[in-house]
């Protein structure tokens, strides 16, 4: 499965060591809306072992003085709304726990990561002065959520 969406939240690294070595995950939370009339988007957490991946949305977040990515409350601060096209797949994981236990669980893979559109439009939490936000007219991107289309009407079906 392939969406257009956005990345809304990036966590820190985790790493450690296996039989097989050093590794490092980035699991970060992709939202997009798996049709156009979606009211709110689906959201899905993944992972990537990628390093080209990980350079790629690292350029998104805010660093310190030690070059390191700022993480406040749990999460990478993002600095530029960081919109990509992602294909990821889902299956179930069976393995063995420490304790010699059966365990499952869900299993999804990052196969595709491409950014679209151009770097540097700046999330809510980081606006830059208003003269330098484009107009609707002006942004490259697609509005996010999706909007209806021109005539149509978005049915609201809330009591109030």
């Amino acid at each position: 499965m392939e969406f257009e969406g956005r990345i809304s939240r990036v966590l820190p690294v985790r790493s450690g060591t296996s039989q097989k070595g050093e590794w490092k995950v980035l699991p970060f939370v992709f939202e997009y809306f798996e049709s156009g009339n979606e009211r709110w988007p689906d959201r899905v957490l993944l992972e990537t072992m990628d390093t080209n991946i990980m350079a790629q949305i690292g350029a998104y977040l805010k660093k310190g003085a030690d070059g390191k990515a700022v993480v406040e409350n749990g999460e990478c601060v993002l600095q530029y709304e960081l919109n990509c096209r992602v294909g990821f797949s889902h299956s179930v994981r069976d393995f063995d726990r420490q304790d010699g236990t059966k365990g499952t669980s869900n299993n999804l893979r990052c196969y595709k990561f491409e950014i679209v559109g151009q770097h540097g439009q700046q999330t809510a939490a980081h606006q830059a002065p208003p003269q330098a936000q484009p107009t609707a007219a002006q942004s490259p991107f697609p509005p996010f959520p999706p909007q209806p289309a021109a005539g149509g009407q978005e049915h609201d079906d809330l009591p109030f």
